[in-house]
C-alpha cells in the first residue's frame, strides 16, 4: 500500500514539475511576442495557458484521490495540502501569461510600436527561473532553494518601480507614447504578479520541510 502511495506522490510531482515547465514557457513566448511583428508566439502562448487548465484539474483529481483512497501522515499531508494551493498558483500564472498574450496581439497591430523592452525582458527571465526554481524546491524539499526565490522577488519589485518611473517619464515628456508606455505599465505589472505567485510557491515549498508556513513579508 505505501508502495502505491509513494508511486502517487511521485507523480504528483512529475505533475508540478509538468505544470511549472508550462508557465516558464508561457512566461517566454509572450515576452518573445511583445517584440515580434506577428502574433503566432502570442497565440501559441494563449494554447499553452489554457492546456494549464487541464493541468490544474488533473493535479486537483490526484490530490483529493491521495486523500480520500490512503492514509497519508502528517508529511504526506503537507506534500498534498501544498501541492494543491500551488497549482492555484500555477493556473493564476497562466492569466497573467493570457492577458499579456492579449495585449501583445494589439500591440502587433501597431508596427510603429518601438518600446524599450529591456527591463521587461530582465523581469520575464527572472520571474521564469523563480516559477522553475520555486517547484525544484518543493519537489526537492530544499527550503534554500525556496528562500531564494522569495528573495529575488525583491528584484523583480525593484525592476517593475524602475520600469514604472521610466515610462512615467515617457508619458509626460511625449504623449503620443502615452498609450504604448500604459500597455508596458500593465506588462510589467503582470510579471510583478508572476513573482509573487512564484513566492507563494516558494512559501508552501517551506512549509513542506518545516511544516511552518512563512509569514508574508
Amino acid at each position: 500500500m505505501r508502495k502505491t502511495f509513494d508511486a502517487e506522490l511521485h507523480e504528483l510531482g512529475a505533475e508540478m514539475i509538468d505544470m511549472a515547465a508550462a508557465a516558464e514557457d508561457a512566461i517566454d513566448l509572450v515576452t518573445a511576442s511583445l517584440t515580434s511583428p506577428d502574433r503566432r508566439q502570442a497565440r501559441q502562448a494563449l494554447d499553452l495557458t489554457r492546456s494549464m487548465d487541464q493541468m490544474e484539474r488533473d493535479i486537483e483529481n490526484r490530490c483529493l484521490r491521495l486523500l480520500l483512497q490512503q492514509q497519508p501522515v502528517a508529511r504526506d499531508l503537507r506534500t498534498i495540502s501544498a501541492a494543491l494551493k500551488m497549482v492555484t498558483d500555477l493556473e493564476r500564472i497562466g492569466d497573467q501569461c493570457a492577458n499579456i498574450a492579449e495585449i501583445s496581439m494589439l500591440l502587433a497591430q501597431n508596427p510603429t510600436h518601438s518600446g524599450d523592452m529591456s527591463n521587461i525582458r530582465t523581469m520575464s527571465q527572472k520571474a521564469g527561473y523563480m516559477v522553475k526554481r520555486a517547484i525544484f524546491a518543493y519537489v526537492n524539499r530544499d527550503a534554500d532553494a525556496a528562500n531564494e526565490v522569495v528573495g529575488l522577488d525583491d528584484e523583480v519589485d525593484e525592476l517593475f518601480l524602475k520600469e514604472k518611473s521610466e515610462l512615467v517619464d515617457l508619458i509626460l515628456n511625449n504623449r503620443e507614447a502615452a498609450d504604448q508606455a500604459i500597455d508596458q505599465i500593465i506588462i510589467a505589472k503582470y510579471l510583478e504578479r508572476i513573482s509573487d505567485h512564484a513566492v507563494n510557491i516558494a512559501q508552501w515549498a517551506i512549509y513542506c520541510v518545516t511544516g511552518t508556513l512563512p509569514t508574508p513579508a
